[in-house]
């Protein structure tokens, strides 16, 4: 019986698989040239701020998940170009939501890899320190 109630469900898996259209072809975005020059100066712009607020903390000996939150949050408002490029072109608030959210998920990722290495090699350092003086503390 449950042999049979499998293959009913891989029959019906595979029809819903080959019945689902499938568009392949490539479609050019029918953002204006300007809107996407501005979103991606946007988002250069975030970066560069994501760059100097790393620099300025990494160095931080709080918890990097931390030190990671405060430089989101301080260059959070230079997402906002891009939102506004993109509503002035009217296109939905799901696919701008979409866009910035895996901006800021690729940025908070750069940013907590660098801060967690800063905080990696100076845990190795001071490691390193107190294995070749022992009498230090």
């Amino acid at each position: 019986m449950q042999g049979v109630f499998v293959l009913v469900l891989t029959g019906l898996l595979i029809a819903a698989c080959q019945s689902a259209p499938v568009k392949s072809d490539w479609q050019p975005s029918t953002l204006r040239e300007e809107t996407i020059a501005k979103a991606n100066s946007a988002v250069r712009n975030y970066h560069q701020c994501l760059n100097d607020e790393t620099l300025a903390l990494a160095d931080d000996p709080a918890d990097p998940r931390a030190i990671a939150d405060l430089i989101l949050k301080r260059c959070e408002d230079k997402m906002m170009p891009i939102k506004a490029a993109f509503d002035a072109e009217q296109v939905p608030a799901s696919i701008t939501e979409r866009y910035m959210r895996k901006t800021r998920s690729q940025g908070a990722q750069s940013v907590l890899r660098y801060v967690m290495a800063v905080h990696a090699v100076r845990s190795a350092n001071e490691a390193e320190a107190q294995k070749s003086n022992p009498d230090a503390h």
